[in-house]
This record gives structure tokens, C-alpha cells and sequence, in this order.
């Protein structure tokens, strides 16, 4: 299995690991189901920057550097 590199690939790598259905994730997040669903089957592979931002937060997740500039 290709290692997620890329932002939105780590994004849907987490939502597929979470253990909760689409739909639960969908409403705990505060994401509208179809676009939650059409996203983690590649049919509409962009989210807006709002709903990245919620799906991160259900998730859990946090976007940092990978290092800092000197």
C-alpha cells in the first residue's frame, strides 16, 4: 500500500481508518453526507476550505510543518 503523502490523501486515509460509518462521520463533522461520500470514492476529489476544516476536527487531525525554516 502506497503511503499517504499529500494532504488530501492523509485526509482520506483518516476518514477510512476512523471506524465510523459515513454517514456518522458525515454528521459529526457537520459535513453534508453527499459530498462526504462523493469525496472518499474519488468522484469529487476537492473540499472547500471550510469542510476541511471540520472533517480535520472530527477527526482529530492537525496540519503542521513537516520543518521549520532556520
Amino acid at each position: 500500500m502506497k503511503t499517504a503523502t499529500t494532504p488530501t490523501e492523509i485526509l482520506l486515509e483518516a476518514c477510512r481508518l476512523d471506524g465510523r460509518n459515513i454517514n456518522r462521520l458525515a454528521r459529526d463533522a457537520g459535513v453534508p453526507y453527499p459530498v462526504l461520500w462523493r469525496f472518499m470514492h474519488g468522484e469529487r476529489p476537492t473540499l472547500n476550505t471550510a469542510t476541511l476544516d471540520r472533517l480535520a476536527a472530527a477527526l482529530d487531525l492537525e496540519l503542521v510543518p513537516r520543518r521549520v525554516a532556520a
